[in-house]
């Protein structure tokens, strides 16, 4: 069997020893069972001592403070001879988990049977009348462990994938779950964790504007990045930066924090960013004004997404590709008319090739606005109009309106003619 050894000491005497055997591939610890005993721990009467000092299994080192060891003696059937149980339990991603029971002959002598090892650990909890003692062993306070009893049946990784789907429609309750997250990951000490969950705040308030709090946020989330020493970490904080910054119209700000999330994507090779980025940079450079660099960038996002057959990203590098033309041709380059009608028009059997409405509704209301240029406008109508119908089936009411009334105008102006 496989052996747990927990080292701890009381009342500053020397250290403890218990060795107990691994039971997590024996006994199936249902949510039920786990509930019944969950309550019992943190209202228990019995004596805390948070002097749990070391735990390995099979002489790996594991977070003492994950760890919760319940451990008491028993009468023997003359009331005489004193039997010792010790019960090992982690906390692990927001659940308590049966580990290891002990003494070596109590195992022993339960052997493969599940039944016999449960209804050791039911008498130790259920009928105290047959314990002489009881003491609750813990690198953690009992404050600590009554803050992950609130939320043992609801694992931190589930309540920042709760929080996310809320985040579009109750932002006080998405808010919410990834606080109470955070709380436990700070408990277990995760860092990897304690990032998902700040990073989930940040995100959240900056879909809010609440630009502050976002950047607060964002703070802490790097200095937890930098310190795992994630490049992927680094880039999502960087990317989330460069949002920010871009939505308060520091477009030179905003391009260089893209810049940065760019490296960081290159090395750790993940094509998506890497295409992603290019295409934020180009559109920093776009909102500058700077033309040439924007389509430099627009290019490049372009070129990785045909290598990689890359069909979403590639029909929107040709939606921007698009936009700088259409500079061009307001300019009165009319070669440039063609080309970026050409590229929108790709990019919208692209778009609806794999099922990408917001592609299909950007690119239709790129060509209206060419042919809006142009003085084609039935031609800026009918582009409208199926911009408008695609921001409906995306229910983006903002996009619905803006098109909506770009093709009201239209109408408007071959009336008047």
């Amino acid at each position: 069997m496989v052996t747990w050894k927990s080292v701890f000491s009381l009342g500053g005497v020397e250290d403890e020893i218990i060795e107990l055997f691994d039971v997590a591939s024996i006994v199936d610890w249902d949510p039920e069972f786990k509930g019944r005993y969950i309550k019992g721990f943190f209202e228990t009467i019995y004596t805390w001592i948070i002097a749990l000092k070391e735990v390995t299994r099979n002489e790996v080192n594991y977070l003492p403070s994950n760890f919760l060891m319940v451990v008491g003696r028993k009468w023997g059937d003359q009331k005489q001879k004193s039997i010792p149980l010790g019960v090992l339990f982690e906390f692990s991603e927001g659940d308590l988990n049966l580990r290891a029971i002990g003494p070596k002959s109590l195992s022993e002598k339960a052997g493969e049977d599940s039944n016999l090892l449960l209804t050791y650990i039911d008498e130790l909890f259920d009928k105290p009348n047959l314990w002489r003692s009881k003491i609750i062993i813990s690198a953690k306070s009992k404050s600590e462990w009554k803050i992950l009893a609130d939320s043992i049946e609801e694992r931190p990784w589930d309540l920042i994938e709760q929080g996310r789907k809320l985040s579009g429609t109750d932002p006080k309750r998405a808010s919410d779950s990834f606080k109470k997250a955070l709380s436990i990951f700070d408990v277990l000490s995760d860092s990897n964790g304690r990032f998902h969950a700040i990073f989930a705040l940040a995100e959240l308030y900056l879909q809010l504007k609440n630009y502050d709090a976002s950047k607060e946020q964002l703070d802490k989330a790097w200095e937890l990045a930098s310190q795992l020493g994630d490049p992927m970490l680094e880039e999502n904080v960087l990317s989330t930066e460069g949002v920010l910054l871009y939505e308060q119209k520091f477009f030179e700000q905003a391009s260089s924090k893209f810049i940065q999330a760019l490296e960081r994507a290159r090395k750790a090779n993940k094509h998506n960013f890497v295409v992603n980025a290019y295409s934020n940079i180009g559109e920093c450079y776009y909102r500058m004004n700077m033309i040439e660099r924007a389509m430099e960038n627009f290019e490049k996002s372009h070129s990785l997404s045909e290598e990689r057959n890359d069909r979403k990203n590639l029909a929107r590098s040709k939606i921007n590709l698009a936009k700088t033309l259409k500079i061009y041709f307001k300019q009165g380059d009319s070669s440039s008319q063609s080309q970026a009608e050409w590229y929108l028009k790709e990019a919208i059997d692209l778009s609806e090739e794999v099922g990408d409405n917001l592609g299909v509704m950007c690119a239709s209301g790129e060509i209206g606005e060419i042919e809006e240029i142009a003085q084609n406008y039935e031609g800026a109508l009918m582009y409208y109009e199926a911009a408008a119908e695609k921001a409906r089936q995306i229910t983006s009411h903002q996009y619905q309106e803006y098109y909506r009334n770009k093709a009201q105008r239209m109408k408007n102006m071959l009336y008047d003619a």
